[in-house]
C-alpha cells in the first residue's frame, strides 16, 4: 500500500523517561534503561452490509480523517475484543442496528488517515437484523449504494479495496 506509517511514534521512554532511539518506527530502544518498545498495526473492524437486492451500506464519517467522506462501517477494536464481538459492537453503535456476520470478505493494512498510525483491517459482510437504522456515533449519514454505483469520495484505500473485493465475489456469483 503506498499510505505508510514510517515515524517513529514515542519520543521517550515510558518507565524511566529516557529518550527513545528514533531509526526504527517498530522497535526503539531506550538509551537510558535498555527497554524495547515494539509498535504493531492496530486492529479494525469492518462491516458491509448487504441488502437482498445486493446494495451496500455505507457511513458518512462525522470526525477527521477525512470528514465527510463515505466508508464502511466499523473502527477499532477494544483491548482484547474479540474481532466478531467488536464488530457486531460497531455496527449496533454506528447504526443502531444488530448485524449477523455471513461471510469473511478480506484483511489488509493501511493507515488512519494520510499520516496516521498503521492499521489491519479485518472485513466481514454482515446483514442487519433490523431495517431501523440510524446514524450514530462518529457517523452523520448512512446510504446504501449498489456496488456499481459505489461514491467516488471512499475514505479509505482500506475500504476501496474491500468494497472491489466484494463487487467481485458478487460477479462470479451472477
Amino acid at each position: 500500500m503506498s499510505e505508510k506509517y514510517h515515524t517513529p511514534p514515542s519520543s521517550f521512554c515510558p518507565w524511566c523517561a529516557g529518550q527513545l532511539s528514533q531509526e526504527n518506527p517498530y522497535r526503539q530502544e531506550c538509551a537510558s534503561c535498555r527497554s524495547v518498545l515494539y509498535h504493531s498495526s492496530s486492529p479494525t473492524v469492518g462491516a458491509v452490509p448487504i441488502d437482498d437486492s445486493g446494495k451496500v451500506l455505507l457511513a458518512k464519517r462525522g470526525i477527521e480523517p477525512y470528514y465527510g467522506a463515505w466508508n464502511t462501517i466499523g473502527g477499532f477494536l477494544d483491548y482484547g475484543e474479540d474481532p466478531l464481538e467488536g464488530l457486531k459492537r460497531e455496527v449496533q453503535e454506528e447504526t443502531g442496528a444488530a448485524c449477523v456476520v455471513k461471510d469473511f470478505l478480506t484483511m489488509n493494512t493501511g493507515t488512519y488517515g494520510p499520516d496516521g498510525p498503521a492499521l489491519l483491517n479485518i472485513y466481514f459482510v454482515v446483514q442487519l437484523l433490523s431495517d431501523d437504522i440510524s446514524p450514530r456515533d462518529d457517523v452523520s449519514e448512512l446510504r446504501w449504494f449498489a456496488l456499481d454505483g459505489l461514491p467516488e469520495n471512499i475514505a479509505f484505500q482500506s475500504d476501496r479495496l474491500a468494497l472491489d473485493i466484494l463487487k467481485k465475489m458478487e460477479e462470479v456469483k451472477r
